[in-house]
Parts: C-alpha cells; sequence; structure tokens
C-alpha cells in the first residue's frame, strides 16, 4: 500500500462597587428618574478582571487559568498569533498548577511544522512539564542539546532550566561527582566505578567537570579517566590507545588498562536496542541495485550483532513516487516499529521531512534537496549520506591545514563537476584561500592538452616566445613555462577522465605541485599508475588496511558485485553502519563530541540532524588509495 512493498525479517468573588449617596437637595425630576431606574431590571455584575481580557494583566493578577483561556481565545481571533499565543496559553496552565492542559497543548503544537524558534521553544516547554512532574529523565534529554545550537533568544531559559534540573536531580553531574567522592573512601573502590557513574555524561559536561574540580586531587585521575574513556567511546584502537596512555599517566599496572577496556566494551552492550527497525529501500527504478546492496550491508552488520541484541528487520520496498516513503513510514508506525532507516531517494527524503509528526526516531539515508528542510536538532531524526561535496570541502581544509592558499581546479563541465567545484572553492575562500584559475573540460574525451595548457598558462608562454621571435626575426632556443603561482591543483573529475587528465597534468610539469580530488577520481581495483600521487580523502572501508578493509575483502567474497566498483562497496558500508549507528543516535544527539569509528568515516552529530564525516587522508600508490600523512609542506 502507499506505493510500497513489505518484508519482515477555584472560583472567583464578585467584587461590587459602592452606591454613591443621593443629595436630598436634589431636584424632584432627578429623584424621580433615580427611582424608576431602580425599579428597571438589572444587568450582569461586571468583575473588574472582566472589564480586559489582556493575559498579560491576567498572568500579574496571579489568574493564570483565566490568562491561559484568554490567550486561547485570542489563539482563534488572530491565527497569524496563534502559534504564539498557544505556547504562551501552555505556560500559565503550567504555571495554573494543570500541567495536563499544557501538555496537551505541547503534543498539539508539536505535531505542526513550526519555524526553528518555535519549535524549541515548544520543547523547552516539554521540558518544564517534565521538571515540574519530576520527570528528570524526558527533562534531561531535551534540556542535553548542545548550548550553541540552542538559538540565542531561548539561551538564557534554557540555562535556567539546566540549573533547575542540576538542582533537583539526584543523577545530575554534579551529584555523580560527590558519589564518586563518596567511593573513593571506600576500600573496595575500582576504577570501573568511576566509568560507572561518569561514562553516560557528555564530554563537555565532562571538561567542565575536570575543569571545576582541580583543585580537588583525589578525583583527578578518574576524572581524566572519564575523559578519556568518552572521547573514544565508539573508536576501538582509538579506546585501547587512550585507557593504554591514561593507566601510564597515573603509573597503574598494565592489566588496568585491559580490565578498563572490557568493562567498557561490556557496557556498551547494555545500551536499548529498539525490538524492530523498518527499513524503507527502493524497490525499483534506477535504484534498485543500490537498494540491494544497501540490505546486503545492513543484514551484514546485523549478523556481526550478538544474537540477543538483533532487532527485527522489516523491509519496505519503494517504488519511485516521493510520496511512497511517506506511506510505508506511516505503516511501519502502525506496525510498532522501534526505528525506520531510509528512504534512499533525495525526492522521497523531502516529502517524509515535511510531515509533522515524526516521532519515531528515524535515519534517513540521504539529505532533502533544499537544505531549509532541515529538521530542528531536538526531533529524533538523523542523515547519513556520502555526498562527494563533502569530501571536496575537506580536500579544500587539508589545502588551508598545508598552508596552501593559491589552488587551481580543474572541473568536469557536467553537475557533478561543478557542484563539487564550488564546494571547494567556497570552503577554501572561507579559510583565505584563492581560487585563482578554474576551467572545465568535456567528459568522456582523450586529449585535453589545449584546456589543460590555458589554465597553466603554457599558451600564454608560448605566445610570448613567438612574439618575441617575431621582434628578433629569427628562433629563439626557449621552452614554453608553465604558471607558478599556484600551490595545488584540485580536481572535480571522475575516475575515467582522471585517468586522462593526470598524466597529462604530469607531462605538463605540475609535479612537485600535489594534486587534490574527492574519491570519486579512482574507479575501483588496480588502476596502475595513471592515478598515483593524487591525494585524496576517503573511506576506511577503500583503504588496504584496518579493520574496515579487512571487512571489505570478506564482503567482497561473497559479493562479488562489489569487487571493483567504489559506489556499491560504499553503500554496502553504508548500511552496516547505519544499523551500527542505532543504539547510539539519542546519545550523539546529547553529544555533538561523541563520533561513531564506522566504515564510511568517523560519523557524529556535530549540528543534531546531519551526521559529518571526518576521512582518513590517501594518496593514490600503485593504482590503489592508501593512508598518507604528508609532511606539514607537502
Amino acid at each position: 500500500m502507499f506505493g510500497s512493498k513489505t518484508l519482515s525479517v477555584a472560583n472567583n468573588d464578585v467584587i461590587m462597587a459602592p452606591m454613591n449617596r443621593i443629595d436630598s437637595k436634589a431636584p424632584a425630576c432627578l429623584l424621580l428618574a433615580l427611582v424608576l431606574a431602580a425599579c428597571a431590571p438589572s444587568g450582569p455584575d461586571i468583575r473588574p478582571d472582566q472589564q480586559t481580557r489582556d493575559p498579560d494583566r491576567l498572568a500579574e493578577r496571579g489568574r493564570y487559568v483565566d490568562a491561559a483561556q484568554a490567550w486561547l481565545e485570542l489563539a482563534e481571533e488572530q491565527p497569524a498569533r496563534a502559534v504564539e499565543a498557544r505556547i504562551a496559553a501552555a505556560r500559565q496552565w503550567l504555571a495554573a498548577g494543570r500541567p495536563d492542559e499544557a501538555r496537551a497543548l505541547v503534543a498539539d503544537l508539536r505535531l505542526e511544522r513550526l519555524a526553528p524558534d518555535l519549535d524549541f521553544e515548544v520543547a523547552l516547554l516539554g521540558a518544564e512539564i517534565a521538571l515540574a512532574e519530576r520527570d528528570f529523565t524526558t527533562a534531561g534529554r531535551i534540556l542535553s542539546l548542545p548550548r550553541d545550537q540552542v538559538p540565542e533568544s531561548l539561551r538564557s531559559r534554557f540555562d535556567a532550566l539546566n540549573e533547575r534540573l542540576a538542582e533537583a536531580n539526584p543523577n545530575s553531574p554534579a551529584a555523580r561527582v560527590e558519589a564518586l567522592a563518596e567511593a573513593l573512601r571506600e576500600p573496595e573502590f575500582r576504577p570501573e566505578m568511576a566509568l560507572a557513574l561518569l561514562l553516560e555524561l557528555p564530554l563537555e559536561t565532562l571538561r567542565n567537570l575536570q575543569s571545576e574540580h582541580e583543585n580537588r586531587p583525589a578525583l583527578a585521575p578518574w576524572l581524566d579517566l572519564a575523559v578519556s574513556a568518552r572521547a573514544r567511546l565508539i573508536d576501538d584502537p582509538e579506546l585501547q590507545r587512550a585507557l593504554a596512555e591514561w593507566r601510564q599517566r597515573h603509573g597503574l599496572e598494565a592489566e588496568v588498562a585491559d580490565d578498563l577496556y572490557r568493562w567498557i566494551a561490556a557496557w556498551r552492550q547494555t545500551l536499548p536496542m529498539p525490538e524492530s527497525v523498518a527499513v524503507l529501500l527502493p524497490g525499483d527504478g534506477p535504484l534498485a541495485r543500490a537498494g540491494e546492496v544497501l540490505r546486503e550491508g545492513l543484514l551484514a552488520g546485523w549478523l556481526q550483532m550478538p544474537r540477543d541484541r538483533r532487532p527485527r528487520l522489516d523491509f519496505h520496498y519503494l517504488d519511485n513516487e516521493p510520496d511512497a516513503a511517506v506511506g510505508a513510514w506511516f505503516e511501519a508506525r502502525e506496525r510498532g516499529t522501534d526505528f525506520v532507516i531510509g528512504p534512499l531517494a533525495r525526492n522521497q527524503v523531502g516529502a517524509l521531512l515535511a510531515l509533522p509528526d515524526l516521532t519515531v526516531p528515524t535515519l534517513l539515508l540521504n539529505r532533502p534537496v533544499e537544505d531549509g528542510a532541515l529538521p530542528a536538532p531536538d526531533r529524533p531524526i538523523a542523515m547519513l549520506a556520502l555526498p562527494p561535496e563533502e569530501e571536496a570541502e575537506l580536500a579544500a581544509v587539508r589545502a588551508l591545514v598545508n598552508e596552501f592558499d593559491r589552488a587551481v581546479v580543474v572541473a568536469q563541465q557536467s553537475d557533478f563537476g561543478r557542484r563539487v567545484a564550488d564546494h571547494f572553492g567556497e570552503t577554501f575562500r572561507l579559510g583565505g584561500g584563492q581560487v585563482i584559475a578554474r576551467t572545465e573540460y568535456a567528459a568522456g574525451e582523450f586529449d585535453h592538452t589545449e584546456t589543460l595548457e590555458a589554465l597553466l598558462e603554457i599558451d600564454r608562454s608560448r605566445e610570448r616566445i613567438a612574439r618575441l621571435e617575431q621582434v628578433l626575426g629569427s628562433d629563439v632556443a626557449s621552452e614554453p613555462r608553465r604558471r607558478t603561482d599556484f600551490d595545488l591543483v584540485f580536481l572535480a573529475a571522475r575516475g575515467g577522465d582522471g585517468r586522462q587528465i593526470m598524466p597529462q597534468l604530469r607531462f605538463l610539469g605540475v609535479e612537485p605541485r600535489p594534486v587534490y580530488a574527492t574519491s570519486d577520481i579512482w574507479p575501483g581495483g588496480n588502476v596502475g599508475g595513471d592515478l598515483d600521487g593524487i591525494q585524496l580523502p576517503v573511506a576506511p572501508w577503500m583503504l588496504q588496511e584496518g579493520e574496515p578493509a579487512r571487512q571489505r575483502l570478506r564482503a567482497e567474497r561473497l559479493y562479488p558485485g562489489l569487487v571493483g566498483d567504489p559506489t556499491l562497496s560504499e553503500l554496502h558500508a553504508l548500511g552496516r553502519d547505519a544499523l551500527a549507528l542505532v543504539p547510539w543516535m539519542s546519545m550523539m544527539k546529547r553529544d555533538p563530541m561523541l563520533y561513531l569509528a564506522g566504515n564510511v568515516g568517523r560519523l557524529r552529530l556535530a549540528n543534531g540532524i546531519v551526521l559529518e564525516r571526518d576521512l582518513p587522508w590517501a594518496r593514490i600508490e600503485d593504482g590503489r588509495p592508501v593512508r598518507y600523512e604528508p609532511a606539514p609542506a607537502d
């Protein structure tokens, strides 16, 4: 249905105004008029607070119920102010001690598509309601958003609510530190106790605690332990290295680090895992093969899980209609699914994000066409994608780190080439660099010499020689020279084109200037020496060493179609990482520094919505990408 197929593995007193005394000397007609008026039927008694329906004045008088009702009336009368009025009404219901009415308004507002600031203001109301009912878990979840992601106009209120939470919550960070200090006095204290108390806290919180308690030397080693472990919590090689370094800093036995690593590994397995996960994949059309590969990656990751941790996977196969994912998402929710992965198609991602009630945690496998469609970070939504523009930005950052500030760009004459070149240029210029020249080439052509000579100004050099010969009237023994005013070349090209362009750049004397590209430059397999020397960011999955590389080799034996096709191979890795992210997504939303060392890169929710990829730097050697850490001037 809906374009998809499913497969399962207190009352107020009345105050009367006093009557004025009647002057006995008043004229008789006036007295008669007053007597007649007294005999007439009386009008309704009017309370002073009913003379105005100004909700702010009602609230000032402590009449919070009346203020809430006045705000709701205002919402009906002025639709343009309805959202703000309902938010204010919810706040007055809360002030009146009637959280049920406030909660109902908040629930209705959460179903609407609000501007980010209003959306977060509603979320803060939810935190206030939770605090009023001593639901510290819910309040903590809402108030755990990194402060720099909070709209500036709401930060003072956000801070005040966090202070209230810390004072009221027996499990607040401050309370945990005092519990640690108490535990240290016990003879049976073990290092694992420090982790049990502190490891759940965001890294920034732990670092703040470390700074606040630096004058308490007894706490120092254990706060240091918590910071060291949390910083690399889901990165096994780095975690083991960090624990070993912590052990050495504090003069402890080697086995202490090993014991702590095993404890953390066991603790990670206690994180809640959903019972069922709905997966929305393309069932036909141009993305059908991508859907198959993603499914294989998800199943491979599922099989690597302990049996008691494996969720039920329900696969929904979508047609190409933009609203197909919407129908499948509602169907999955009706079935009681706990988590949704997908869809993959960008137009279907946008349609799903347009829903006002995305309440089931959802990991989208692409980004919407319009970046402005991103939801507020407190929503249970994240996005994981592999856009080449992201790699172009990483290449620009690497160039700036290496103190390169002048680049020339060669871009494929296509939407892909322009997008990648634009993102490189924007990031490079933002960091102080300058793109001094840019050219485009026609894809599929063999000889790009003329285009590249113009970029490198070799043609101008040749023209200067010709003019000189004309002036002198004789041949001049001189060779055309390329320009020397650039630090690097950036290629916005795909593999087949790259194999033609790189040798020609080499022939034209670009080296020793480095050539940067995105991973699209490598078509997979061993491509001989054509691409050797190109530097690029690449997924750990595509490297020749490390655990992700070993996993790739095993996957290629099981699925031969992955061999020689980096795009499909990375989609397989994406499926594995998508499932690995499921138990960590809520924690990553609370901690933008927490990263997963995945197959497609280090993944972290820096802005609470989009999973950023940090990729290792590589160089193509002997036809394959290998990890490469160049000297600063390289």
